[in-house]
């Protein structure tokens, strides 16, 4: 039997954006972290209009690329930002200017498999970077309302992170607004 480490990162990793899905070294398929919290019944989007979920989708999928483009130091004008989705981009950008988010660029939209209470889960943090010096993991959200399972997965997040040697001390789930706004959610 194989002795798996706690911490798969890398390219050892590989993340199946279409099936949502992470393959590990030995080619086992891992269930993501959203999904188990799915699984344990902490999300239910079953009452959503299937194409307000879908347009949702894509505009949260688009909004998270650009800001990890902004969070590894590249610049956005080189890209096309539909007009819906820039007021979340702004509101990001707000965020990292008040806050003082400084991003960890290696730590942006890095796959991982970690063994969380027995199971190996895959999880990718958009975020990890400091806020006036604190290490902290950043969950950007495009919703118009908060929901409970963020504290849930920022927490399975900094568990991974920690088991990757990262000394995580926050969490934080930043709700972006289509006003250009954003809410922090501590956890």
């Amino acid at each position: 039997m194989l002795a798996y480490p706690s911490v798969i990162t890398g390219d050892d990793v590989e993340f199946l954006r279409d099936d949502h899905a992470y393959v590990d070294v030995d080619g086992s398929r891992r269930m993501p972290l959203t999904q188990a919290i799915r699984i344990a019944g902490l999300v239910n989007y079953s009452m959503v209009n299937p194409v307000v979920l879908a347009n949702a989708a894509w505009r949260g999928n688009l909004v998270h690329q650009a800001t990890a483009i902004l969070d590894k130091g590249f610049d956005l004008s080189e890209y096309e930002i539909p007009v819906e989705c820039e007021p979340y981009v702004e509101a990001y950008q707000r965020f990292c200017r008040e806050m003082q988010f400084v991003p960890d660029p290696a730590w942006i939209e890095r796959p991982m498999i970690v063994e969380l209470f027995g199971h190996r889960v895959g999880m990718t943090p958009d975020a990890v970077g400091t806020i006036n010096g604190v290490p902290t993991v950043v969950e950007p959200k495009c919703t118009a309302a908060a929901h409970p399972s963020w504290g849930v997965q920022t927490a399975g997040q900094a568990l991974g992170l920690r088991a990757a040697g990262l000394q995580i001390r926050d969490r934080l789930a930043v709700q972006l607004l289509k006003t250009g706004k954003y809410k922090l959610h501590p956890h």
